[in-house]
């Protein structure tokens, strides 16, 4: 038995390896593949499993010798929608499902305005399931596969939103209707208007509609810092002149652009004038921190204001005037697609009288101090636009402006008297040229380049006379210059890369030019001109991860030539929307800045500000982290938000002047807060409420102790009301600010303090006028309707007049004051 069943294995094994170790040999021509199977079966005593009818269709030509047949059935089924498979002894031939390529479809188009033809930056559009935001064109692009039809949802601020359906092939224009008109007759029903303020979209950021400002009170001639000062995170009190404090960031670290170019100081002396005319401005985009990798290398917020393009449709005059400015705007459409538009502000009196500058003596003396105030300010845009019908929009937009301030104070005393001039000029420049062309396929190109400069002169004299003798001592003289200037080349692309990713690469080239000079009693302590270029590469790429999941990663890579180093700057944000209302963000960078702002401190604890070129000796490269977690709840007419934030800034830097000696100090600071903000759109009404809770402390090595104290920007608490009330033809509207104060510290060694809370009640009355010739608006806002008095950020001088006392001048905060205004458009 045992011999029978050796018998029978070692022939199975024999026959076995016979029928795999000989050759196959393949000669055939047209052969079915079923018939060649059958061969193969009877040749080689192999089992096959098929369907007849399916492999007859399949024509084999083929001459070549294989070692196996598993060699040659992979051989012969190359190229056939078939595949194969052993079961046991039996090879089993199945037909393979091909998967058809999907075919890919682009959504390319413009968003504009329904009056004026304008393109739309920053509206928000969603296409089935995807949403984007359009770039400064107002161009937007999707990537489809399969679907060529798609239900589309588009919304700008201050618009009604529109829903359509849209196929793919052609370029598409969405045209918007803006949600105020002129004429009383036209009435819209049953659409949504979308919210002028936008909150939640991504860490830190917020998206504002100039059209609301034009009902909030001061809106002539500030209303753009008069709506940025009523947004969470944004110090309103104090009104510092010349910089934004946004997030406890310190001087100089945060920076307004306007057109693409910067602006060195957004609010003058003059708190009721901004430096950006309201006439020339559309759309505002606030990144108070946690921003991506596209934007300016600096440590604190952005505010980008896109300025208008110019009526494509018809010519239009703008006329404005109120008890301080006149202001002009003029729009020309040239040939269909393009347009000028001139711009021009000016001061024709001398807004300040004696009473707006305030006094007081750290000894509480009554001694009286005459102040004469002088004040002048003047500024022009104009603008150049062409936009095509393929979505390119070429642009030039300029700017000038003056900015004079003077004061002349005296005192008369019982044995001697003193006299002080203080003056500040300020000159700023900009200019930004700009090509973007949006291509069929999605491709996003824009190349753009910018010039600013600020050149800022100040001066101090003040003289002390004995009255017996009239001998006089010149006290203080001093000189002091700084001019700062940018000229900059951005190219940016963003590219389509399918439904869940898109990729933006871009390309800077920045140089800074500067001259810094400090003049005392003819002396030369500071003498400074300095030139530095960079070089920025940078990429983003944002993904969706799972259908509600988004995130988004970039680097910038930064190499200064003037410190011969390169920094990286990597930054992570994700974004979850955990309902359709309901949207939670995250975001982590770091960030570095190469032109900074120090401080200037003197022994009397009077401080300013000057722009240096950072050289990683006396003044380094200031380094950020930014940690940000946000949220928005956003149901129908109501918005509520959340925002918290962490941020460390490294390498700042402070010159103190002490009995004609300088010295530099390295410092740091950090920040952490959190805003709250609610906002209810009723029936054409508007109330909106903010809270920011927020500390902000630095830390220098002549502190007294070696602790951080509180920085110069900080403040507790800061509460902000507004509302708008809208009755047909008139508008009422008032604004209310609480701060609990920041430090003024006595000396730069003191570190005892007073704290001052701010309080400030703004109103508005407008009546909006309308005929068949012209529409406007004659308006009355009072601005601190209380008279509160209160104290200007960084805006007071200490005089020293004698060992034991001291006298502060004071340019006060905004105090009661009626703003009469007319307004009118042809």
């Amino acid at each position: 038995m045992k011999r029978i069943i050796v018998f029978f294995i070692s022939t199975w094994i024999l026959s076995t390896s016979a029928v795999f170790s000989q050759t196959i040999e393949v000669d055939c021509h047209s052969r079915p593949l079923n018939e060649l199977l059958i061969e193969w079966r009877e040749a080689y005593q192999l089992q096959f499993s098929f369907n007849d009818e399916q492999l007859s269709h399949y024509k084999i030509t083929i001459k070549q010798s294989f070692n196996s047949i598993d060699e040659a059935l992979s051989a012969i089924l190359k190229g056939l929608p078939l595949d194969y498979q052993k079961s046991r002894e039996v090879y089993i031939i199945y037909p393979v499902k091909q998967t058809k390529p999907l075919k890919s479809f682009t959504l390319v188009g413009k968003i504009i305005e329904a009056k004026t033809g304008e393109p739309l930056p920053f509206s928000h559009i969603r296409a089935n399931d995807q949403q984007t935001v359009t770039d400064i064109k107002g161009m937007f692009s999707f990537n489809f596969q399969e679907d060529s039809v798609y239900e589309v949802t588009a919304s700008h601020l201050g618009c009604y939103m529109l829903d359509t359906v849209l196929v793919a092939g052609a370029q598409h224009t969405i045209v918007l209707q803006p949600s105020v008109f002129g004429i009383k007759e036209v009435v819209i029903t049953n659409n949504i208007v979308e919210k002028s303020t936008q909150i939640g979209e991504a860490s830190g950021l917020t998206s504002l509609n100039h059209h609301i400002a034009n009902y909030l009170p001061g809106n002539g001639d500030n209303s753009v810092f008069n709506l940025l000062r009523l947004q969470p995170g944004i110090l309103a009190a104090g009104e510092q002149p010349n910089d934004l404090i946004i997030w406890g960031s310190p001087e100089g670290t945060s920076r307004v652009k306007f057109d693409g170019f910067t602006i060195w100081g957004l609010k003058n002396f003059n708190d009721n004038i901004s430096a950006v005319n309201p006439y020339v401005a559309k759309s505002i985009e606030i990144q108070k921190g946690g921003y991506g990798v596209p934007n300016d290398d600096v440590v604190g917020g952005i505010v980008n204001i896109a300025g208008k393009n110019g009526n494509l449709n018809k010519p239009g005059v703008n006329l404005f005037i109120n008890n301080q400015t006149l202001n002009g705007m003029v729009e020309v459409p040239l040939f269909r697609k393009s347009s000028l538009m001139l711009a021009f502000r000016q001061t024709y009196y001398n807004m300040f009288d004696k009473d707006d500058v305030s006094y007081k003596s750290n000894n509480n003396s009554n001694s009286q101090i005459d102040a004469i105030p002088d004040y002048e300010f003047r500024d022009f845009n104009i603008k150049y636009s062409l936009q095509g019908d393929n979505g390119d929009l070429l642009y030039m937009s300029m700017l000038y402006a003056d900015d004079d301030f003077l004061v002349n104070a005296s005192q008369e005393r019982d044995r001697s008297s003193w006299e002080q001039q203080t003056r500040e000029d300020n000159h700023q420049l900009g200019a930004t040229l700009f090509y973007g062309k949006t291509l069929a396929n999605g491709l996003s190109s824009n190349l753009k380049v910018s010039y600013s400069a600020l050149y800022s002169h100040y001066s101090q004299l003040r003289e002390v006379s004995n009255r017996r003798n009239t001998f006089k001592v010149v006290r203080a003289d001093e000189q002091d210059q700084n001019d700062v200037g940018e000229l900059s080349a951005q190219w940016e692309n963003r590219f389509q890369m399918g439904e869940r990713n898109s990729l933006t690469m871009g390309l800077d080239f920045v140089h800074n030019d500067l001259v810094l000079y400090e003049d005392t009693f003819d002396t030369r302590y500071i003498d400074l001109t300095e030139r530095a270029n960079r070089l920025s590469i940078y990429a983003q790429n944002e993904l969706k991860l799972a259908s509600r999941l988004y995130m988004t990663a970039g680097l910038r890579m930064n190499h200064s030539f003037f410190l011969n180093k390169l920094y990286f700057d990597p930054r992570l944000s994700l974004s979850f929307r955990a309902s359709g209302n309901i949207k939670l963000n995250a975001s982590w960078g770091r960030y570095h800045q190469f032109l900074v702002k120090s401080s200037v401190e003197d022994a009397s604890g009077n401080y300013r500000y000057s722009w240096s070129i950072a050289d990683n000796d006396e003044v380094p490269v200031i380094s950020s982290t930014h940690y940000v977690l946000g949220g928005a709840y956003t149901p129908k007419n109501f918005l509520f938000s959340i925002d918290t934030y962490y941020k460390t800034n490294d390498g700042l830097t402070r010159f103190i002047r002490y009995r004609q000696e300088s010295y530099i100090f390295i410092g740091d600071s950090r920040s952490y807060g959190i805003d709250f903000y609610a906002k209810k759109d009723f029936k054409g009404h508007s109330v909106w409420a903010s809270y920011s809770l927020s500390k902000t402390e630095d830390h220098f090595p002549f502190y007294q102790k070696d602790e951080y104290r509180r920085a110069f920007q900080d403040q507790r608490h800061e509460v902000k009301l507004a509302g708008l009330l809208n009755l047909g033809r008139f508008h009422l509207s008032a604004s209310y600010v609480y701060g609990s104060g920041f430090p003024l510290y006595n000396s730069y060694v003191d570190q005892s303090y007073t704290e001052a809370d701010y309080n400030r009640l703004d109103a508005s009355l407008v009546y909006r006028l309308a005929s068949t010739k012209f529409d406007g608006e004659i308006g009355l806002s009072v601005l601190n309707l209380t008279d509160a008095d209160n104290i200007k950020y960084n805006q007071f001088n200490r005089v020293p007049f004698d060992q034991l006392n001291t006298v502060y001048i004071n340019p006060e905060a905004v105090p009661f004051t009626p703003l009469l205004y007319l307004k009118l458009h042809f």
